[in-house]
């Protein structure tokens, strides 16, 4: 079909320039085309996406269009000392983000955990739902398909096995609503997100349930549509939070009330009393989890990665829990659903396959490895936000590290812009001295 012609109607001429041209090519030559096609069309200059460092010919799974690319800045948050399932050690993180002062709080709560000893982390568990919809003349037919589909289990497996070597299909659960069943597949996927793996099984495994004619009776089945919006796929549901979509991992630590006091500037009665107030905040909002902030690890660690971003909608609800124990406090962070993945999908471009590296998360069993890292920086970065705002320090972290200017500390203790010409830095935490040894306050340095 001719880039001039209509999808779908052969012969039908376009008009002219409307339409993006080299559809389907994956070339440089094709992604500049449509680039100067597109500064044509707008009367944009566009000149940030003249060049690029990807290569064209490697996006056929991730792109159509392809004109360029957007730079998210990245920075490196830790080291937390990790005393997981798997992964141990001190790790560092990379966050792709454009919020200030969130790699900061990251850091500041990852040295409060490692002085505390570390965080323990523990992959609970992996699965990937899709769940299709089978619509029925009648109530009846709907119950009869349920009652009988979970019986060929064995037979949709070998179905799946066809498709893919790397899915797993655990289960099938038929829900009835009205006169339409939701068949609720459940696979693990191994080291991939697995979101299309499981949409091509699942496509697969419904093609073999509709020609098997002792399903059906004549007439009775209108409709099937491969996915009926009950799995929760990049939405956050209930549903996803209790059961678990992606990975199921928690983390947890015992912080000294000395380390709450020096590095968190708070005591361990104030900080629980602070999660308190939030926790009841959360339960009246009816939000799904109870969290300071957790989708911004999640997404600013999957935006660096080469996850779907996406699934942050889901993969950020988070249960963060905070409970007084006699020398200090104990807390921990339960991600349900964490859709991520090391193979498969961006993880093989080169910035995100590095920053994959960085951490050790590439090779097999590397996605739980990845999970179990962001529930640890998920928990470090709670500590310090809910921190931050029992001390009343909240607002002025933002206020010096998260405003589009560069400030500089007056002798009101007011922060004003610095004079023109003068090169301004702004220090995070230092963590130099001996252990236990509170970290210097952020400073702005000014320098001619």
């Amino acid at each position: 079909m001719s880039s001039e012609e209509s999808p779908g109607l052969p012969g039908s001429p376009r008009p002219p320039g409307r339409f993006v041209p080299a559809r389907g090519v994956y070339t440089e030559a094709a992604r500049l085309r449509r680039l100067g096609w597109l500064r044509s069309r707008t009367r944009s200059a566009l000149e940030s996406l003249q060049h690029t460092r990807l290569d064209a010919g490697r996006l056929t799974g991730n792109i159509e269009g392809f004109i360029g690319t957007v730079e998210i800045p990245v920075g490196v948050a830790g080291p937390l000392l990790f005393r997981g399932t798997h992964v141990q050690g001190e790790v560092y993180a990379p966050l792709a983000t454009t919020e200030g002062a969130l790699v900061s709080s990251a850091t500041r709560g990852a040295l409060a955990v490692t002085m505390a000893g570390g965080v323990s982390t523990h992959a609970v568990s992996q699965a990937m739902t899709r769940a299709p919809v089978f619509a029925f003349a009648r109530l009846a037919d709907a119950c009869r398909f349920a009652s009988a589909v979970p019986r060929y289990l064995g037979e949709l497996r070998t179905a799946v096995r066809e498709v893919s070597g790397h899915a797993v299909l655990d289960s099938i659960e038929p829900v009835v609503l009205g006169r339409t069943v939701h068949l609720r597949f459940r696979y693990t996927t191994g080291d991939a997100a697995g979101q299309n793996m499981t949409t091509a099984c699942t496509w697969h495994a419904c093609q073999w349930l509709l020609r098997q004619p002792r399903l059906f009776a004549d007439g009775a089945l209108e409709s099937f549509i491969i996915e009926g919006n009950s799995s929760g796929d990049k939405k956050a549901s209930a549903l996803a939070m209790a059961e678990g979509r992606g990975t199921r991992v928690a983390a947890d630590c015992v912080l000294p009330a000395g380390v709450i006091e020096r590095v968190l500037r708070t005591t361990p009665d104030e900080l629980v009393r602070g999660y308190q107030h939030l926790a009841a905040g959360a339960v009246h909002s009816a939000m799904l989890g109870s969290n300071a902030n957790s989708a911004n690890i999640v997404a600013a660690i999957f935006a660096a990665t080469g996850q779907d971003i996406a699934c942050v909608h889901e993969s950020g609800a988070g249960q963060f829990l905070l409970e007084r124990t006699p020398d200090g406090v104990h807390a921990s962070m339960t991600l349900p659903g964490l859709a991520l993945g090391t193979v498969g999908g961006g993880t093989h471009l080169p910035t995100q396959h590095e920053l994959l590296e960085l951490m050790g998360c590439t090779g097999p069993g590397s996605a739980v490895r990845l999970a179990e890292i962001i529930a640890g920086f998920a928990l470090a970065l709670d500590l310090s936000t809910v921190s931050a705002a029992v001390s009343g320090d909240f607002a002025a972290a933002h206020e010096r590290l998260g405003r589009n200017r560069l400030p500089q500390q007056s002798g009101t203790g007011r922060f004003v812009a610095p004079p023109a010409g003068v090169e301004c830095r702004i220090d995070g935490p230092r963590a130099g001295g001996a252990a236990g040894q509170l970290p210097a306050p952020p400073a702005v340095r000014t320098r001619e």
